[in-house]
């Protein structure tokens, strides 16, 4: 009988090593593809710049090494460089998000704008901008400030509608996130019908479609801060998230109380969104598509899953990203629009699969 203890033990040893080391290997390659996705965002788009010369332009910034003007270090350094960095940490803070809100509502086909916050955050910034085109005057309030006000108003809607007897049930958030976000979405929508000047219309559509296409390098710090702090608040919960994506009765057991609990994850995630949402525009599917890759490629803890997550994230929203610069070059294909038809498709499998009992 000792042997048989001892051998189980020994054998479970092995199994966690394993793991570990597929987890180390898979990470490790991820930040190799990463690096190449990087390469290729840099180099490939309407004016061709080959790696070498991409990757000797951005070590001489990143030495702070003299440079000498030319069009390849405007393209590479003041154009290509951020969109590619903001795409990677935008990607980054969607998947994370993703993760959590999947965990937060206990169903693997929503995202991080299921809750509508997204909506209020373009709603709002739509809004300023039409009053602007409409009186003919500057809006006294930035779009992007508005679209986080807007954000923040729609998470305290969500709260109390899906508040009920001092609980904050998954159903009724889902619910009442999808309600608010078609809601919204017609406001949006709506405001860029009546908008009075047709070529303004592009810049209402950023707050539909999204982009990277304005990225700058002061966007990078901030973008940098929202993604250290959302991972961060997430990575330490991380026991209570496993917890709760078993269901309340799981996570009561070990202590969580999942109503609060809930609570600061809704807040947590909302306010990741609300601050993503003023810099990149709404950008749906990630949080949907990588946190399933993730669970694929190594499991569904989450002291493992948000670190894969961050990586692949960052990963996809950079190919894709680029993939709708080359496509159509010298034009692109709006980001969210790319997300949209990539996504779409993977999330009709996984409902399919799921009905097939398949998950």
């Amino acid at each position: 009988m000792s042997h048989a203890i001892v051998d189980s033990v020994e054998s479970a040893r092995q199994e966690a090593g394993r793991l570990r080391r597929r987890y180390l290997v898979g990470m490790v390659l991820l930040g190799l593809l990463a690096a190449v996705a990087a390469s290729f965002g840099l180099s490939f788009g309407a004016v061709g710049v080959p790696i070498g010369r991409v990757w000797s332009i951005v070590l001489d910034h990143a030495l702070q090494r003299r440079t000498t003007a030319s069009i390849d270090n405007a393209i590479i350094w003041d154009i290509r460089a951020p969109r590619v960095a903001l795409g990677f940490i935008v990607g980054a803070t969607l998947s994370v998000v993703g993760v959590a809100v999947q965990a937060l509502v206990r169903n693997p086909i929503a995202d991080p704008y299921v809750l509508g916050i997204e909506s209020g955050a373009s709603a709002a910034a739509v809004a300023v901008l039409y009053l602007a085109m409409s009186t003919a005057s500057e809006s006294v309030v930035a779009p992007t400030t508005a679209a986080f006000f807007g954000a923040l108003g729609t998470l305290l809607l969500i709260f109390l509608l899906a508040r009920k007897r001092g609980r904050v049930s998954s159903t009724r958030l889902l619910l009442v996130g999808v309600a608010l976000s078609f809601a919204l979405s017609g406001v949006t929508e709506f405001f860029i019908y009546l908008s009075p000047n047709p070529l303004a219309q592009e810049q209402l559509l950023f707050w539909v479609m999204g982009g990277l296409s304005g990225a700058q390098w002061n966007q990078i710090p901030i973008a940098a801060g929202i993604l250290i702090l959302t991972y961060a608040a997430l990575r330490y919960q991380a026991r209570p998230l496993n917890a709760l994506a078993m269901g309340d009765a799981s996570a009561t057991a070990v202590g969580v109380d999942p109503d609060r609990f809930r609570i600061r994850l809704l807040v947590i995630t909302s306010l990741a969104v609300a601050a993503v949402v003023p810099i990149a525009g709404p950008i749906g599917f990630v949080g949907l598509v990588v946190p399933h890759v993730g669970r694929m490629l190594f499991g569904a803890e989450h002291t493992r899953l948000l670190p894969a997550a961050t990586l692949i994230g960052g990963l996809y929203l950079v190919s894709v990203d680029l993939i709708g610069r080359v496509i159509f070059a010298p034009g692109e294909v709006p980001l969210g629009v790319m997300t949209a038809l990539l996504g779409t498709p993977f999330f009709l499998w996984l409902l399919r699969t799921r009905e097939a009992g398949v998950e």
